[in-house]
């Protein structure tokens, strides 16, 4: 997919703190087949096995040693390019690959990973976005062509290609943080709640690396921040993510300090389903709190 918008200057100090910040069926026996046990009916049990495995690795996720097993959710979207709800499935998944991954090569590998299993659903889902985009036409007015069920991987395309641009180097995020924006106020406007609302956090922390004569700055990243508080007080990464971006636009130690400081005192598992998510935010604050003397 193509992206064609002119870049716009970025705050250094927001960069370092943005990219700190930024960084779930079984299968069932089948008769058997007379002949060929390589065929058609073996391969589908070997995708129905790989998926199983893959989500098995996906709720297990809060163990690092599971991540590797995600390999298994790639091999059976492979067996079919596109499908919507197992690309999902997959974005989802590298996401957090990326997230908890340590090694930056592998972080942005996983972040390559996700925004195309996105990007190829999309394509399936909705094939007005795609031929949009190929015409050239302005990234905001493609995504309006998406469809409501179109949210999630909507957020994981951006969130995706920000993560590969933050891991390849500042030039890059300056190209592409104009088509993060606008694919993230679409998933916004068609259901803010999806990653308990990432894209309501995705644009106050990208909102807050624009100058304001291009529609950024503290007022509108204070917005999204608010809502996304408002709409989920107990997600952390909401927390580590105005703390990155919004605390040290606004030069506030204080609130950047409280901030991670409310995420180090979560208990995980009261996130239930998201107790991962809420373990890996932990660890995004105590980086940004080994950076507190360069942020500030």
């Amino acid at each position: 997919m193509r992206w064609r918008r002119p870049a716009r200057a970025l705050a250094p100090s927001v960069a370092v703190g943005l990219a700190l910040a930024l960084a779930g069926g079984t299968h069932g026996g089948c008769a058997r087949q007379p002949i060929e046990p390589s065929g058609a009916a073996s391969r589908a049990g070997e995708e129905a096995a790989a998926l199983a495995e893959g989500r098995a690795a996906y709720a297990q996720r809060v163990d690092p040693a599971r991540l590797a097993a995600l390999s298994d959710l790639r091999r059976a979207t492979q067996a079919r390019p596109g499908e919507p709800a197992a690309e999902l499935e997959l974005a989802r998944a590298e996401a957090f690959h990326a997230l908890a991954a340590a090694d930056p090569v592998e972080r942005r590998a996983a972040h390559d990973a996700s925004s195309r299993a996105a990007e190829r659903a999309l394509r399936s889902l909705a094939p007005a976005f795609a031929a949009a985009v190929e015409a050239g036409r302005p990234l905001d007015e493609a995504a309006a062509l998406v469809p409501p069920g179109g949210a999630e991987l909507l957020h994981w395309l951006a969130v995706g290609r920000m993560g590969v641009a933050q891991a390849t180097g500042h030039a890059a995020v300056l190209a592409v943080k104009d088509h993060a924006l606008a694919l993230e106020l679409r998933a916004a406007a068609l259901d803010e709640a999806v990653d308990e609302g990432g894209p309501l956090r995705a644009l106050g922390a990208w909102t807050a690396m624009l100058p304001v004569a291009a529609g950024g700055g503290a007022t509108p990243a204070r917005a999204w921040f608010d809502r996304a508080a408002r709409r989920f007080p107990a997600e952390p990464w909401r927390r580590v993510a105005e703390a990155g971006s919004l605390c040290v636009l606004l030069q506030d130690a204080g609130a950047f300090d409280r901030l991670l400081g409310e995420v180090l005192a979560l208990d995980p598992t009261s996130q239930g389903a998201r107790a991962p998510e809420a373990a890996q935010a932990q660890r995004a604050a105590r980086a940004l709190l080994d950076k507190r003397a360069a942020l500030f």
